[in-house]
């Protein structure tokens, strides 16, 4: 795939990412900046897997339907640079592993032939060392840094687990289910989660003794966002393998603890679309005739579509403050399927 068909090609996403890295490293872009663009550098290959470049290190990752697995591109030219810039990216690294190498082999105790006839030995043996510190230098890079390289398999990335400032990560136990939440919303639930009262959870939606799977809730005052009095923000949401299988997004974002047409104005379903996750959102406005109180309802699920992720953002939003953690919250949540029983 090119970009002459609609999307970036892989060369193109190499470029804009080195671009975008210079720029970020040099100050003239802001680490949010740069997020926002990185964002946009997904790339489908021909067999419809999408990947993306890991953030710190560049290596490449497609998702497996677990997770992100690191791996090369189908019929991939890497993008060649010059020996300058080269060198200012590797700059580093080489630092690194010729300290590395100072330390594990000294070159002061040299005989007299590498000292007047071996030179041509002495840089090779030079070059073994600083590749072995290089190699050792990407290693550690990637166990730090690579999307989803944990010793249990594909995970979430370590980069999610430090939120953005004013953000707290939030979750759940199982390891199914998180997102950042402003710092604010202090009162999280992250076990038996109902969401508001007088309106069901998932789980009293399905019926039975079924669970529709691990849910949170974050919000800035639970007795408030319970009973809908002025000043409340909160999220409530659900990571479901049953709901992914029996309802679809235009569903999910109307029913049960979504169906907010008995008081606010429905607006029109929109898509989601967040690679690698896709899906729907609708925003209810002017709830209870007040035209600060707004719902927000999504259902937003990996590519395999194995589980979803319906949520539910609601309460007293008027600033440009409260729009932006809104984004954030779309932008932050995360599902790992297989840890949903």
């Amino acid at each position: 795939m090119d970009s002459s068909e609609g999307e970036i090609g892989f060369r193109e996403a190499d470029r804009r990412y080195l671009e975008l890295k210079r720029q970020r490293d040099a100050g003239s872009i802001s680490e949010e900046e740069f997020e926002a663009q990185y964002q946009e550098l997904t790339v489908e290959d021909d067999e419809g897997r999408l990947w993306v470049k890991s953030r710190e290190t560049g290596e490449w990752h497609y998702r497996d339907g677990r997770g992100w697995t690191r791996g090369i591109p189908p019929d991939y030219q890497p993008l060649r640079t010059s020996p300058a810039q080269s060198m200012a990216d590797r700059r580093p690294q080489l630092e690194q592993g010729e300290r590395f190498s100072s330390r594990t082999v000294p070159l002061d105790n040299e005989t007299p032939w590498q000292q007047n006839g071996g030179r041509r030995h002495r840089d090779v043996l030079q070059g073994v060392i600083i590749a072995v510190g290089l190699l050792m230098a990407v290693g550690i890079m990637l166990w730090r840094f690579v999307p989803g390289v944990s010793d249990e398999g594909v995970t979430f990335s370590e980069e999610t687990s430090r939120p953005a400032a004013g953000y707290a990560l939030l979750e759940h136990d199982s390891g199914a289910l998180l997102v950042e939440v402003p710092e604010e919303w202090d009162e999280r639930i992250v076990v038996d989660s109902e969401g508001e009262k007088r309106r069901s959870s998932w789980s009293s939606f399905l019926g039975g003794d079924e669970s529709a799977g691990p849910s949170m809730t974050a919000v800035n005052d639970l007795y408030s966002w319970r009973n809908g009095t002025v000043g409340h923000q909160g999220v409530y949401m659900v990571a479901s393998k049953s709901l992914a299988r029996r309802y679809t997004d235009d569903e999910l974002v109307t029913l049960g603890p979504n169906d907010y047409s008995s008081f606010c104005e429905a607006g029109t379903p929109r898509d989601l679309d967040r690679p690698p996750y896709s899906g729907r959102v609708l925003e209810w406005g002017n709830c209870g005739g007040d035209s600060d109180h707004i719902a927000i309802t999504l259902a937003i699920e990996p590519q395999d579509r194995e589980c979803v992720i319906v949520a539910q953002i609601g309460g007293y939003f008027q600033t440009h403050t409260d729009e932006e953690r809104i984004e954030h919250i779309l932008n932050t949540l995360e599902t790992d399927c297989s840890h949903i029983a």
